[in-house]
């Protein structure tokens, strides 16, 4: 679900409708298939600040017999992005959008009538909660879609519970560790780490970026750094963030509290140091998560694998990572006053 609309240029070429798009700064892109025939399809997303969510989307069409009705005009603009867009996307939307009928003439056709444009609201986000949402969105978008796509143990499948007696389930229990999708599951395992990894790093780099006092504490801080390094710096490849987020290991709850502690006065432990409910456990979410990276480390460098790794138990594995998410998000929004959609 998104939003709509059609400007139906009262006169345009194909030629023209291209060059004010691009004036925009939209860029060419590929659709699934070419429709219709001849169509030329754009892309517009603003990652400074992170504006944007979603981006734009503009497609230059052949106006079909059926459309005539709204312009003898050879060529249309079509116009849209998802409801989940930002302010700026859905901005930039209404200024595709008033700056062709402007330029061309015509009518708009679309989700809010004819020659209405997308609705606007106040806009309270800052760089802040704008990019904590993106890598929010990102990392659990990634969780989720490994909890759906999770397979089924092939023994599991196979059993029926329900006819057998206390004996044979300890036999089938006994058998269940020699399941293949078992060594699937243990070959999650680092993935889930890079997940907590990706969470710790970008957002540590969006506040050095944005928090008052990190920016202060960046302009009176001295390193040494390569003269290479320097001229990545120069050529925008690398960012003074990034620089500074290399002296740690975001793989390391230690490291990692280190890096928030010195630059950001937040404490991850202690925001960790909170008890919950795992499966049938009850512990402090930060045991919980080194745990999972020492697991981590045992599959990875030693190639443990652990054969009594079920499905329900890679599930709390998961859980882990999510509730570690949301408590430093919930910790983030409280300091910085602001609220993700939860969608």
């Amino acid at each position: 679900m998104g939003r709509d609309l059609t400007l139906y240029p009262q006169k345009a070429t194909k030629t023209e409708l291209k060059k004010y798009i691009e004036s925009l700064g939209f860029s060419r892109c590929k659709h699934l298939w070419d429709w219709p025939k001849g169509s030329l399809n754009y892309f517009w997303f603003d990652e400074n600040d992170f504006n944007s969510i979603d981006g734009v989307f503009v497609d230059i069409f052949p106006v079909t017999q059926s459309e005539n009705i709204y312009t003898k005009n050879g060529w249309a603009l079509h116009v849209k992005n998802l409801y989940s867009a930002s302010f700026f996307d859905v901005k930039m939307l209404n200024d595709v959008l008033r700056g062709g009928r402007r330029l061309f003439g015509g009518t708009i056709i679309g989700d809010y009538g004819t020659n209405k444009y997308a609705t606007l609201w106040i806009d309270k986000s800052t760089p802040i909660s704008r990019g904590i949402s993106y890598v929010y969105r990102k990392t659990t978008n990634s969780l989720n879609a490994l909890k759906y796509t999770l397979p089924e143990e092939i023994m599991e499948k196979q059993f029926d519970k329900k006819s057998a007696n206390k004996n044979v389930m300890e036999i089938f229990n006994m058998i269940k560790q020699f399941d293949p999708i078992r060594i699937l599951y243990n070959g999650l395992v680092p993935f889930l780490i890079s997940i907590i990894e990706c969470y710790f790093s970008e957002v540590f780099r969006i506040l050095l970026k944005y928090d008052k006092n990190a920016k202060v504490k960046i302009h009176n801080y001295n390193q040494k750094i390569d003269f290479q390094l320097i001229i990545q710096v120069k050529n925008n490849k690398i960012t003074i963030e990034e620089i500074i987020a290399k002296n740690y290991s975001f793989q390391n709850i230690n490291q990692v509290t280190k890096a928030y502690k010195e630059w950001l006065d937040i404490d991850i432990k202690k925001i960790l140091f909170t008890k919950k409910r795992i499966g049938n456990k009850i512990k402090f979410l930060e045991n919980r998560l080194t745990e999972l990276i020492e697991y981590r480390h045992s599959v990875v460098h030693h190639f443990f694998i652990d054969s009594n790794l079920s499905k329900d138990r890679l599930l709390e594995l998961v859980m882990i990572i999510e509730k570690t998410i949301e408590e430093i998000t919930g910790y983030l929004e409280k300091k910085y006053i602001f609220k993700i959609d939860r969608y």
